[in-house]
């Protein structure tokens, strides 16, 4: 078993990818909640719905089936062929086009004609005789055999003078008329051409949709959104809501946020102190920041400070040694969670470094990460009386934590202490399980006192969560 844990602890060494993975998965998230959210995808599944609408399907086949042949406009084109090329239409452009109906008019309003027709009525009425009245008579027969007066009679009475102004009082030169304006209008030619065009349904505006349509459904930025829409981890960043965070951003530590003593020191005291154990005393001056870590320093040097006796209280002592601490004890507490810091550390021969939560008292107590002089962790929990402690601990080997920054982590839960370093389970607890808010702290002290203790633990941040 502790093999095969040190073979998962070295494959997931690399903290740097191991961040990285999971600040993507961070990213993602957002990218696809941001995206799920916006305008652009709320357009777009109206447009897939509108496109995969039965409405919209039967449009197309509409549009598609249409054909110009058949059509009304095809029936309107063929009605003023068939006016054009009708009998009474032909007859009518002949004579409307032709000399004799314009001699016609002119001779119907000619005094020639007038006299005629009088002289006419005359003759057939009896009043106008050859012995009688030999003069008009004689001017009757030369009207009557005038060609222009012939080619009028002619023309009155020939079948093609009935036609024309037969169609003169109809509506058929109205007819055409109208047919002529209509399949000349840019409307008719438009749909004509519409028509005639097999690719009709791409001169349309649901064309201009669909195709809009397609280039979403291709664009990148549409297609992440729907693998990750598919496959997808955001369980692991949906089950946990971020409650404390801190990434040291600024060049001074954030006192809102973090104490640099012991909790009941700073409550009860103003001061630090030292258990009777602890061969260093904290110091402020032994944190600092700078590129976004906080780096708590343990060195050998003296220094005056107060520790702690059972039976007189707070005694003033000198100490060989400083270190830090920092807490949120005063600023954040949590019950059951996830609680996580990147951390790196050095010289564990001699120093011990500790990620930790804790309570009002000394008990229950959470090692999250803490390194020994052997050079293995010991995570775990202690629970119970101070005289009588139930101590659960687990010893991790396999890698060298002085090497590089490493991700530890403590999953509480009512029923079960989960720790992981970089991902990797490494020990579960089902016994013992705290039930009041903990708080941070992380901190640094001397284990094995010699004249070359020199440490430094550094943190790139902290982060808390609580089941979403």
């Amino acid at each position: 078993m502790a093999l095969f844990l040190s073979s998962k602890l070295r494959k997931a060494a690399d903290t740097s990818l191991i961040e990285g993975r999971k600040n993507q998965l961070l990213n993602d998230h957002e990218e696809f909640i941001a995206f799920e959210q916006s305008e652009e995808l709320q357009s777009f599944i109206e447009l897939e719905r509108e496109i995969n609408s039965v409405d919209f399907k039967q449009n197309r086949k509409h549009i598609e089936a249409k054909s110009f042949k058949g059509s009304e406009l095809e029936r309107k084109e063929k009605e003023l062929k068939r006016l054009l090329k009708s009998k009474r239409y032909r007859v009518y452009s002949s004579v409307h086009e032709g000399t004799e109906l314009s001699k016609f008019e002119k001779m119907k309003e000619s005094e020639d004609l007038v006299n005629y027709m009088e002289l006419q009525a005359e003759v057939n009425s009896g009043k106008l005789t050859k012995k009688e009245d030999k003069e008009a008579w004689l001017l009757y027969k030369k009207l009557k055999k005038s060609s222009e007066i012939r080619v009028y009679f002619k023309f009155k009475h020939s079948k093609k003078h009935d036609i024309y102004f037969e169609v003169l009082a109809s509506n058929l030169l109205q007819d055409i008329e109208d047919l002529k304006a209509e399949l000349a209008s840019e409307e008719f030619t438009s749909e004509k051409d519409f028509l005639l065009d097999k690719k009709r349904f791409e001169k349309t505006e649901a064309f201009n949709r669909l195709i809009t349509y397609k280039e979403l459904n291709e664009s990148e930025s549409f297609k992440k959104y729907f693998r990750f829409q598919k496959k997808n981890n955001f369980h692991l960043v949906r089950e946990w809501e971020l409650t404390f965070s801190e990434d040291f951003d600024n060049s001074k530590l954030d006192k809102e946020k973090w104490m640099t003593r012991y909790y009941w020191g700073d409550v009860l005291m103003n001061d630090d102190y030292a258990l009777p154990t602890d061969a260093h005393i904290f110091s402020e001056k032994n944190i600092t920041i700078s590129d976004s870590i906080a780096r708590l320093e343990t060195k050998k040097e003296k220094a005056q400070g107060k520790v702690w006796d059972p039976k007189i209280g707070f005694v003033p002592r000198e100490f060989d040694y400083t270190s830090a601490l920092i807490s949120t004890g005063k600023s954040f507490r949590q019950k059951y969670g996830l609680f996580e810091a990147k951390i790196k550390v050095s010289n564990i021969e001699n120093v011990m470094h500790s990620f930790w939560m804790l309570s009002d008292t000394s008990l229950p107590h959470i090692d999250i990460a803490k390194t020994s002089p052997c050079g293995k962790l010991f995570p775990g929990n202690i629970s119970g009386r101070e005289d009588k402690p139930k101590v659960n601990h687990a010893k991790i080997n396999g890698l060298d934590w002085t090497n590089d920054f490493f991700i530890y982590s403590l999953e509480w839960a009512p029923n079960k202490l989960i720790w992981r370093i970089n991902g990797v389970e490494v020990y579960t607890q089902t016994e013992n399980i705290p039930h009041e808010p903990m708080y941070l702290i992380l901190s640094s002290g001397v284990s094995n006192p010699n004249s070359d203790v020199n440490a430094v633990m550094e943190i790139d941040w902290v982060k808390c969560y609580q089941r979403a």
